[in-house]
């Protein structure tokens, strides 16, 4: 289907009832946002959403979503574009210009808080750590995303204490977007503070949900004892990223090391890497909160016979655990999807 049939799809569905249209266009955006088409429908669905709003509703919105009447989610994607043709002092004013709009109107109350968790295991994950009390408020457009995007504009532009305050404003948003603290770990790389990239390593380990973001917070940890000259456990760090992810840049660093301690780099035993995990009171592998929250969540895919969730969380476990019962049950599902779409089933 086009994104026109798929608009006009979508206008056919709605009820006339402004709450539950609004509800049932979050739950379209949601359907389509992960699609090539992703971002021009969620654009489209967006103008949807605004069309149909009572007047005494549009007043708080054009507070809340537009700056000189351009919506902050099209301001957002021109600074993405002007980022990739390396633009990056124009693409700063635009996102500076959402970042201070987002600070100013998504504020976290006594009573509600706002909270921009990308899919259910995000919103799993936040209510299994977080146990919050406060309403949680889901805004229409991604806030950590937006805010980490000023972040990363002031880290190319050289000003990375200032990106730590905004990385972790996009962290407020989202706790659980790892890309948050992979820039904020960044950002102490840059400022000499190994002591702070440590913590904030550790901190994106325990929510970690794929073996390339455990891989990247292992290359984080090698980084680390390389700067606090601790070599040996850092060829630890950096073996075992690869077991997880290729990176290519992880024999650059190696070489780096040998050129540093004149040894012969060779692959730590089992038992080496598992003192480096102890010395720095980590274990390896996933955060086991965080597997048995997506063991829970595919479970219940199972039982409800939700064929595509079920696949999802079947991958997201077997990529965290490598257990071969998983495997099995993840080939199983697959196979079911696949005479599904030729027409078998």
């Amino acid at each position: 289907m086009t994104v026109k049939e798929i608009m006009e799809q979508i206008r056919e569905g709605l009820t006339g009832e402004y709450n539950v249209d609004m509800v049932y266009l979050e739950s379209q955006a949601d359907k389509y946002r992960s699609t090539k088409d992703g971002k021009e429908i969620e654009s489209a669905i967006a103008d949807l959403a605004y069309e149909i709003l009572p007047e005494d509703k549009r007043a708080l919105l054009d507070k809340m979503m537009y700056i000189d009447g351009k919506r902050i989610d099209v301001m957002f994607h021109e600074a993405e574009q002007l980022l990739e043709e390396k633009k990056v002092e124009e693409s700063f004013r635009l996102t500076e210009a959402i970042y201070t709009k987002i600070r100013m109107n998504y504020r976290e109350t006594e009573n509600e808080m706002y909270l921009s968790l990308r899919n259910p295991l995000e919103h799993q994950l936040y209510l299994y750590f977080y146990q919050p009390s406060k309403k949680l408020v889901r805004p229409w457009f991604d806030l950590s995303r937006m805010v980490l995007l000023h972040g990363y504009n002031l880290i190319e532009l050289r000003r990375p204490e200032e990106a730590v305050r905004v990385i972790n404003d996009a962290i407020r948003f989202n706790p659980m977007n790892v890309d948050a603290y992979f820039e904020l770990a960044e950002c102490y790389k840059v400022l000499n503070e190994p002591d702070q990239l440590l913590s904030v390593t550790k901190e994106a380990l325990e929510i970690a949900v794929t073996p390339r973001q455990i891989s990247h917070c292992y290359c984080n940890l090698g980084f680390y004892c390389v700067e606090v000259k601790d070599y040996d456990r850092a060829v630890c760090f950096y073996y075992e990223s690869l077991i997880y992810a290729e990176h290519p840049f992880v024999p650059g660093e190696l070489h780096h090391i040998y050129t540093i301690t004149k040894k012969k780099i060779t692959p730590p035993t089992r038992e080496q890497v598992e003192e480096a995990f102890e010395h720095y009171n980590m274990k390896p592998g996933a955060n086991p909160d965080v597997v048995g929250v997506i063991t829970a969540l595919a479970k219940e895919a199972i039982e409800k016979k939700e064929l595509s969730a079920t696949r999802f969380y079947l991958h997201m476990q077997h990529g965290l655990t490598n257990d071969p019962h998983i495997k099995e049950l993840m080939d199983h599902y697959d196979e079911m999807a696949a005479h599904r779409d030729a027409g078998v089933l």
